[in-house]
């Protein structure tokens, strides 16, 4: 069966199992749906929560520390100017440090539409950088989140798209911090809707001058048991599309089903079965993942989310050059959000099977992420920081390697009256063990250390209802 074929009939099972929310009773007559996501939007750093996160802990979606009680339809403009300056670029394959200064302009537009069953959230952000060094040319920045979640009876539906065309690797974007410093951070009145990483095509290995297009589309159905309890079903399909040679193109299927239970109001668990099969561009080799996790999950609103979930992993390979075709590993899927005042804290951590991040054909993959926040009045510091371990697969590699990229930042913020932002940021990182693999320019291997300054204009929300 082709992947193609496959990733029709996953979606089209979500789909088609959703159908009776159409016709559902009228929710007063059914049971309050446990743990179906009936809000996607996040707090305010120091503002208070009242609507719990009720996400199911086998689905799509990562969980939320809660979200405002009042909640209104809105259309949220901002846009953003940064300056970054970049000591040791990985463009330099001589090492000498020479700096290399690039300036981005961007737009955003944040949309959060709420009726009587669903909610639409959207966020997108468009940009572009023009570098002072000769041989790079103006660079283009898409970035597009976008859920829709309908309920209706004891049924949930959830719809999204995660969409991206970068000039590097989104892990540590250029040096930046990621995405979040392009654009007002949309933090209390609005989120995107926080779909799991290993959903999401893998690109944790720093590949610079690299233009790739990455997309992700979910559908995601649950049906609530009881107060307690309830099924979650879904079916992603995501590609990772380079537009230059010498980078591997992928594309992954994932389907999986979960029972969710609410041990407490404050603790909840489920039992889950994951499928995941990784294809490759001009390749007859292909990698099939079938897992099952035992999750757990405890949430206190507006102050701590923490979840955990890990269990067996068969891989199982087709066409391989090498090695054996049935192999069993393990899957850990783990993350936390704490907020104590004027402190926010949190970390996430993924360990399985990745399609290879454009350089190998596929890989074993361990990804780390934390942050840490404090707030002095208009004032707030933060400090971020990543991991990344990409092993490369002996059924794919001739020398099985597993090269390291970490980055560590700091950050300081000051806020306007309104919503603009001014900013300070300063990010080392590097990346070991892919001499002879993917050298420069396209990866970049010494320590590379950028400094930025930018200021973001916003506007007050616009209110649609």
């Amino acid at each position: 069966m082709s992947g193609k074929q496959i990733r029709t009939g996953a979606l089209v099972i979500v789909l088609v199992a959703s159908v009776p929310a159409l016709r559902a009773q009228d929710t007063a007559d059914a049971p309050k749906p446990a743990m179906a996501g009936d809000n996607a939007a996040s707090l305010q750093f120091g503002a208070s929560t009242e609507i719990p996160d009720t996400r199911p802990l086998a689905g799509v979606q990562t969980l939320s520390l809660g979200s405002p009680a009042a909640s209104h339809s809105f259309l949220l403009p901002s846009f953003g100017v940064t300056s970054a300056i970049q000591f040791t670029p990985g463009n330099n394959a001589a090492g000498n440090s020479s700096p290399e200064s690039t300036t981005f302009l961007s737009g955003r537009l944040a949309l959060n539409r709420i009726s009587g069953r669903s909610e639409l959230l959207l966020d997108y952000l468009a940009g572009g950088g023009f570098s002072s060094h000769s041989s790079q040319s103006s660079s283009l920045i898409q970035s597009l989140d976008l859920s829709e979640s309908i309920r209706g009876g004891r049924w949930s539906l959830t719809l999204g798209e995660q969409f991206s065309y970068l000039p590097a690797s989104s892990f540590n974007f250029g040096g930046l911090g990621g995405l979040g410093n392009f654009g007002v951070n949309l933090a209390g009145v609005g989120t995107t809707p926080g779909f799991r990483q290993d959903l999401i095509p893998n690109q944790s290995i720093l590949t610079s001058l690299a233009a790739r297009i990455s997309s992700a589309t979910m559908a995601q159905t649950t049906y609530a048991l009881g107060y307690r309890s309830s099924l979650s079903f879904f079916g992603t399909y995501g590609t990772l599309h380079f537009t230059d040679t010498g980078f591997q193109n992928s594309s992954s299927v994932n389907a999986g089903a979960g029972y969710n239970y609410l041990l407490s109001p404050l603790n909840s668990m489920s039992v889950s079965y994951g499928f995941s099969r990784f294809t490759f561009a001009n390749q007859p080799f292909r990698a099939d993942s079938h897992s099952v996790q035992l999750s757990f999950a405890r949430r206190i609103t507006g102050r701590l989310s923490f979840q955990i979930g890990a269990g067996p992993d068969v891989q199982v390979y087709q066409a391989q050059l090498v090695g054996p075709g049935t192999l069993l590993s393990w899957g850990l899927n783990t993350g936390l959000s704490y907020q104590l005042r004027d402190w926010l804290a949190g970390f996430g951590y993924t360990h399985g099977l990745s399609g290879g991040s454009g350089v190998f054909s596929g890989a074993e993959t361990d990804v780390f992420s934390g942050h840490l926040n404090r707030r002095f009045g208009t004032w707030q510091t933060g400090l971020v920081m990543g991991y990344a371990r990409n092993r490369s697969l002996q059924q794919t590699a001739i020398n099985v390697t597993a090269p390291q990229s970490w980055f560590g930042g700091a950050q300081i913020n000051r806020q306007f009256a309104g919503f603009g932002n001014l900013f300070l940021f300063y990010n080392a990182s590097r990346q070991l063990g892919l001499s002879g693999i993917c050298p420069p320019p396209a990866c970049r291997t010494s320590l590379t250390q950028t400094v930025s300054i930018g200021y973001n204009w916003g506007f007050r929300p616009i209110i649609l209802q």
